[in-house]
Formats: C-alpha cells, sequence, structure tokens
C-alpha cells in the first residue's frame, strides 16, 4: 500500500487495478488482486491424477487403511497421495492412469513378503499368492497377518481376499471370482502385503504379475 499526498485534495475510486481512499488530502493507494480462475493443460493434468488417486483410495479403502497407518500428522489417505502421485501420468485429454505394478498400499517397519508370486486358474476364476515364509522373531512374526488384493489393469476392477485369518507362516492365500474367470493372466496384477496381528504397523507393498 502506498500513501499519496495530493494538493488535488481527496482520491477516491478505481481505476483498472488501482483502488484509491483516504482524505484530508492523505490518500492511498491499493492493487486489486484478480481471482484466479486459470484452467491451464498442466493444471489440469495435475488434478486429473489427484482425482484418480481419490477413487482408487476409495476402491482400496480397507485395504490402504489397513496398510498405510496415520504418520507425522498425514492421515492413510494423505499418505496414499504422496505416495502414489508419481505412479500417475496424464494424457493430452487430461485423462488420468496409474502404474498398478508401482501402486503402493503400505508401507511401515514390518518386514515385506518374500518371493511373492501368482496364478491364475481362468476356468474356477481363482488367483493363488504365494509367498514364503521369512518369519525372524523380530521385524518378520509368524503371526502378522497377509492382505492381498488383485487388480484387474485393463478394467481397474479389485478382488480382495474374504479370508483375514492367513498369517505370514502360511505360505500362501486364495482369492476367488467369477469376474477373475477367462481374464488373461496379463491383464492382473497383485498388492500383498503383511501387517502387525494388532494392525498397529505394516510392511511395504509387494506386487507381483499373475501368471
Amino acid at each position: 500500500m502506498a500513501r499519496i499526498y495530493s494538493p488535488l485534495g481527496n482520491i477516491k475510486g478505481s481505476l483498472g487495478n488501482l483502488t484509491f481512499s483516504g482524505g484530508a488530502g492523505d490518500n492511498q493507494i491499493r492493487t486489486k488482486i484478480a481471482s484466479n480462475s486459470s484452467n491451464t493443460p498442466a493444471q489440469q493434468n495435475t488434478r486429473s491424477r489427484f482425482k484418480l488417486l481419490a477413487d482408487l483410495f476409495r476402491k482400496f479403502g480397507g485395504a490402504a487403511q489397513a496398510g498405510l497407518k496415520p504418520q507425522g500428522g498425514k492421515s492413510a489417505y494423505n499418505r496414499f497421495v504422496q505416495l502414489n502421485f508419481i505412479n500417475t501420468t496424464a494424457d493430452a485429454l487430461a485423462v488420468a492412469s496409474i502404474d498398478y505394478s508401482k501402486l503402493v498400499l503400505s508401507g511401515g517397519s514390518v518386514e515385506p513378503l518374500a518371493g511373492v508370486g501368482a496364478v491364475l486358474d481362468p476356468v474356477t476364476g481363482k488367483v493363488t499368492v504365494s509367498f514364503a515364509d521369512n518369519t525372524n522373531g523380530n521385524t518378520a512374526l509368524e503371526t502378522d497377518g497377509v492382505k492381498a488384493v488383485v487388480v484387474n489393469k485393463a478394467t481397474g476392477r479389485l478382488v480382495a481376499a474374504s479370508d483375514e485369518d492367513i498369517a505370514r507362516a502360511d505360505g500362501s492365500i486364495e482369492l476367488n471370482d467369477d469376474t477373475l474367470m477367462g481374464v488373461v493372466p496379463a491383464d492382473l496384477m497383485v498388492l500383498a502385503f503383511a501387517y502387525r496381528a494388532d494392525g498397529s504397523d505394516a510392511s511395504a507393498t509387494s506386487q507381483a504379475q499373475v501368471a
């Protein structure tokens, strides 16, 4: 803000983006702050990617909540967006997509699952996810639970395991759904992680292409 002492008296009103006010020859000048309604391609790109992540977080709901505990004042949603924004892109029409082979559903100090693999039986619509028993009594406990989801990369459809009693020491988990019948294995990606039995912590996400 600037003050203008004018021998002409008071100056009031607006001229362009300048507003004059004051009295007794002591005039003040302010600059109007224009509203920002810009919608550049870059802004459309960013908004599209954020919207995709919001939709994905709702879709992965329970798994993401179990795998991404609030940390450093950040909610599970904030962590999900922060960790996965880099894995998204948007095309020239601002249509966003994500690389499911890099999708992060979890993160913490628990030992990650080892040797994760997945095989589809297209006749029965069953995906068997296998993993090694890498318990060590410290960062990897035999009582750690295992959560796994199957994502159809072509459609975005999600299948989660209904059995919540699978532990690290069990070595495998099965996911059954009619939507998996006749699907090409190359379209399917498995995301899996281990988590403490009390729900206090989780491991990093392991991704595996279904065979």
